[in-house]
């Protein structure tokens, strides 16, 4: 489960925090910690509001916990989110958010089929459709050796004769002097 937490304030105070989260996602958890101003606000229950949607929020502490629901990331949307909050003196409050499904690539449909579209400048869509389909098992079967035979041009370790170490003494070569100071003496 992927958490993703946001701060909220009863008083509002600069732009509204934008919570993201991507398209055909599954697996998400909004947390909110709420604030009155500089204080923590601890509501006894809270109501999460994304755009027509009305989900329960579980409350500890000052923190308003949210699973998004995969039918809420179906499609690519840009919503307008809130927090209807009730303490334990019967004060209700309201915090703003904004909500956003960021698009994929991707379209994917239930019947196991991968649509992978992109739309083109000109108003239309391209699109290819995949069939996905689970992989048939396969048994293992054991794996016979092959042997290659040696052709006539290689020769095989039997035909070949081992090579003789032999150590040749060389003798150094001894540059004379007197002839390299008269080789550059006429330079």
């Amino acid at each position: 489960m992927i958490t993703n937490t946001y701060n909220l304030n009863m008083i509002p105070d600069r732009v509204l925090p934008l919570v993201m989260v991507s398209q055909y996602d599954t697996s998400r958890c909004i947390v909110f910690n709420l604030y009155d101003g500089e204080n923590e606000y601890q509501p006894t229950s809270a109501k999460v509001l994304v755009g027509t949607n009305q989900y329960e929020g579980q409350v500890s502490g000052n923190q308003v916990t949210f699973n998004v629901p995969s039918e809420l990331t179906q499609e690519a949307q840009y919503l307008f989110g809130e927090i209807v909050a009730t303490d334990s003196n019967g004060k209700m409050g309201s915090l703003n958010f904004k909500f956003k499904v960021d698009s994929t690539p991707m379209d994917v449909i239930q019947t196991n089929t991968l649509t992978l579209g992109r739309s083109l400048s000109n108003g239309f869509k391209m699109a290819l459709d995949l069939k996905l389909e689970p992989m048939e098992e396969q048994k293992d079967e054991p794996i016979e050796e092959v042997v290659e035979e040696p052709t006539e041009e290689e020769p095989t370790e039997e035909e070949t004769e081992p090579i003789e170490e032999t150590e040749e003494e060389t003798e150094p070569i001894e540059e004379n002097e007197d002839e390299l100071v008269n080789d550059n003496s006429n330079d």
